[in-house]
């Protein structure tokens, strides 16, 4: 209905413009020239396909499992116990102090001494050089000591304690083979690793092989069942993780052995380390009648399918207290490095019964399990020369294979060949940055040559791959199994993926190249897709379908794989309707950004203005096929080191990790607030979701000025919170910005859940081209239906208007 029954010659007639429904944002075009639909800007709201713009669900904290420790700082710094009863005796020019607890004393450093007394000369008190002469005993020797000492001491002093956590180094999805249902994300810290199942939170330490730790930020992967940490230089880590409940454990001090019992099976072997987590003393509060067996590096001897025992001396017997917290898990070992023993014949004796070879080797085989064997010489048996079997070792002489032959019993001289190198001989894993797993192989840059056990030398080759034996992470040929992109050029290589039909995209900083059929290392071939674009950062490579998508110089790229797998790119960047977003990423540090696809949408954490770490996800909706916002939490010390899609059922969704140890859920809270850590230790932060929308210019189709009347918009609140949220209006050529109030001045109140409303209110006249609206949110997750903006065309004066 019009808003005049009639119009009389002369009457500004009243028009009308608006949206009634929002797909996404466009910040590369004014505002007056975006379509229908399309908003100018959009932080933190989600665009559905009922074109409902709703403020995003909230981030929720599901576990902070690194701590400091009461005695540590955020640095790894711990405080040693103040020594208050040192005895002070001035020897020679010196003074020596005696009583003090210096066992983690390095030779020499600073202590500070107070609470003595120099009867003459200069004093000893405050921060002292030192020199250690026992456990029990250093000296001052800093300056000339006069007189008598007197007094009681005070002796403070700080070390290093490389076992407090400072960072997380790296992080990654892990899915236990043994237990379908069990979903957990795992972290790389400076001092141990951390596994936090996704479904209930619980934590669990792994621990790190005698003396490693990590100080840079590396790579994870899961792959062939084993989580790896690639450290860029120095030898991997890796571990064929196994995660189990303890149900019951004791000690007995007859034995002085600790006996765990497993609600399942662990799938342990003797041998294995073991890291031992949350078990309790049967004392007041968990205190410990006898010792303590948390801890890492248990060496264990399986005695049953869900027990197993590990040494601890004790004085007497225990038995502990177990809860859900109480956990063990398979500590992380060092992949192999430096020299490569070659493959040799094997001179053996068989035996066969009902299709199960056994065979025995003259000397140690140095076979692994799901390695492959040939037959070179079949001697007596009723083997053929040139079958292939995958082995299972059974010790180091043992080993057996499954054949279709018939019995037979202690036939000598049979010589099985291990797959011999088809270049210039097998290495181990040459301490790659990252991985990437492709047609049962880990493909990696080859970087670095190994100089001797677990040192390791850089080639001086950036644009170079390398790539296992199938099911062998720790054999890698070279020469046929490596390859070499873009040679003597300035490129280098940024990152891997594996795409289909046995193709590996090679991604390097200046252009991108194929390889092809690596099932065969010496049938494979390379051939290059572009040099006309790039990749930055590696973990903005995602796949969606048949396309790629990945942060490039040229902003987000899409690339897409037609017939026979030719690459074909947009002319365009993805990411072109958001230019004005892409420029603002800090291209120092836009190598650090991640991306992941779920929900049918491509987040990228990134780099924006001048953070130095990932404060923000631009996300793209392909069901819209728009940009749907930009999000952010309001605060400055909240960022993003990982994003990771993980989790069963309900759980299952986008995780970020970062860098301080907190494991977040994107997409959770219904409540209109985000719960972060900001720092390790750090309690949870609940913060309000700064949700805001502006819409395009509404200029109702002309050039002229108009004089905007009135505004409508259509609101509901989500059916989990109340919502409120301030409305004002921004005019064009005259430039005013109109402040409209509070959703609440209309209603009356918040808006009340799932409740829709339509509010109409004034804009008071003002006069401009074009006119737009800028919703900020102030409590709960309102969805914006439609604005519509009244107007006449009435200001036709010729004077400029700015």
């Amino acid at each position: 209905m019009p808003e005049y029954r009639t119009y009389a010659g002369l009457d500004d007639r009243i028009a009308k413009d608006g949206d009634v429904g929002f797909v996404g944002f466009n910040n590369r075009m004014r505002p007056d020239q975006l379509p229908a639909g399309l908003l100018a800007d959009s932080q933190n709201l989600r665009t559905d396909r009922r074109g409902e713009a709703q403020i995003r669900k909230g981030i929720d904290l599901v576990s902070n499992p690194l701590s400091t420790g009461a005695a540590a700082l955020v640095l790894p710094f711990t405080l040693v116990a103040n020594d208050t009863s040192v005895t002070a005796t001035r020897t020679g020019s010196s003074v020596v102090l005696t009583n003090v607890t210096a066992t983690d004393f390095p030779s020499s450093g600073t202590v500070n001494i107070s609470g003595v007394t120099m009867s003459t000369g200069p004093a000893v008190n405050g921060n002292r050089a030192y020199t250690k002469n026992s456990n029990t005993q250093i000296t001052i020797a800093d300056q000339t000591y006069e007189g008598s000492a007197s007094g009681t001491a005070t002796v403070k002093f700080g070390i290093l304690n490389e076992g407090a956590i400072n960072a997380i180094y790296g992080s990654c999805a892990f899915s236990d083979p043994n237990a379908s249902a069990s979903q957990y994300i795992i972290f790389s810290s400076n001092s141990k690793g951390v596994a936090v199942n996704t479904a209930t939170g619980v934590t669990t330490d792994i621990g790190y092989p005698s003396g490693v730790t990590i100080s840079s930020a590396g790579s994870m992967l899961q792959a062939f069942n084993k989580v790896f940490i690639f450290r860029d230089g120095e030898t991997a880590l890796e571990n064929n993780l196994k995660i189990s409940t303890i149900s019951a454990a004791s000690v007995s001090s007859s034995t002085d052995l600790v006996t765990i019992t497993t609600s399942s099976n662990h799938n342990l072997s003797t041998g294995d380390l073991v890291t031992i987590n949350g078990v309790l003393g049967a004392g007041t509060d968990g205190a410990f009648n006898t010792l303590d067996p948390n801890g890492s590096s248990k060496s264990i001897t399986k005695t049953g399918d869900t027990t197993f025992t590990f040494a601890l001396d004790v004085s007497g017997n225990e038995t502990y207290t177990v809860s859900n917290n109480s956990i063990v898990a398979t500590d992380f070992t060092k992949v192999a490095s430096g020299t490569y023993t070659q493959p040799v014949q094997i001179s053996s004796t068989v035996t066969t019964a009902s299709g199960k070879m056994t065979v025995t080797a003259g000397s140690a085989h140095n076979l692994s399990t799901g390695n492959e064997v040939i037959v070179e010489d079949k001697a007596g048996s009723n083997l053929i020369v040139g079958e292939r079997y995958i082995v299972t070792v059974v010790d180091s002489t043992n080993f057996t294979i499954f054949v279709q032959h018939a019995n037979e019993s202690n036939t000598q001289n049979v010589i099985f060949q291990q797959q011999v190198s088809v270049g210039l001989g097998f290495i181990h894993m040459p301490a790659p940055p990252y991985a990437v797993y492709h047609q049962r192989r880990l493909v990696m840059p080859f970087k670095f040559s190994a100089t001797g056990t677990d040192t390791f030398t850089s080639r001086g080759i950036l644009d170079e791959v390398i790539a296992s034996d199938i099911l062998d992470t720790d054999t890698y040929d070279q020469i046929y199994a490596q390859y070499r992109f873009n040679a003597g050029e300035a490129d280098f290589n940024v990152g891997l993926h594996s795409f289909s039909e046995d193709n590996l995209m090679v991604f390097n900083r200046n252009s991108i190249h194929l390889i092809s059929n690596t099932t065969s290392l010496q049938g494979a071939s390379t051939k290059l897709l572009t040099n006309e674009v790039g990749c930055v950062a590696r973990q903005s490579i995602v796949q969606v379908g048949n396309q790629v998508i990945f942060l490039s110089d040229n902003g987000v790229y899409s690339t897409q794989f037609f017939d026979e797998y030719n690459l074909r790119g947009t002319e365009t960047p993805l990411s072109e309707p958001i230019n004005v977003t892409i420029q603002r990423i800090n291209k120092a540090y836009w190598q650090n950004s991640v991306g992941v696809y779920f929900d049918n949408r491509y987040f990228l954490a990134v780099p924006l203005d001048a953070s130095t770490k990932n404060n923000a996800i631009i996300i793209y909706n392909f069901l819209n096929k728009q940009w749907e916002s930009i999000d952010q939490v309001a605060d400055a010390d909240f960022h993003i080191s990982n994003l990771l899609v993980v989790g069963e059922g309900a759980e299952r969704g986008i995780y970020a990790v970062n860098d301080i140890g907190g494991v977040q859920k994107l997409d959770e809270r219904v409540d209109g607030e985000d719960r972060v850590v900001t720092q390790i230790g750090g309690a949870e932060k609940r913060i309000i979701i700064p949700g805001s929308m502006t819409t395009r210019q509404y200029t109702l189709g002309s050039l002229e000025r108009k004089n905007w009347k009135q505004f409508e918009m259509h609101v509901e609140s989500d059916t989990s919170a109340a919502s409120d949220f301030d409305i004002s209006a921004e005019t064009e050529n005259p430039d005013f910005n109109v402040p409209l109030g509070k959703l609440s001045d209309f209603v009356g109140s918040t808006l009340g859940e799932a409740e829709d409303v339509s509010i109409r209110g004034r804009i008071g006249n003002r006069r401009g081209y074009g006119i737009q609206f800028t919703i900020n949110n102030t409590t709960g997750r309102p969805k914006i239906r439609a604005i519509e903006a009244d107007g006449s065309i009435s200001f036709r004066s010729t004077n400029k208007a700015e």
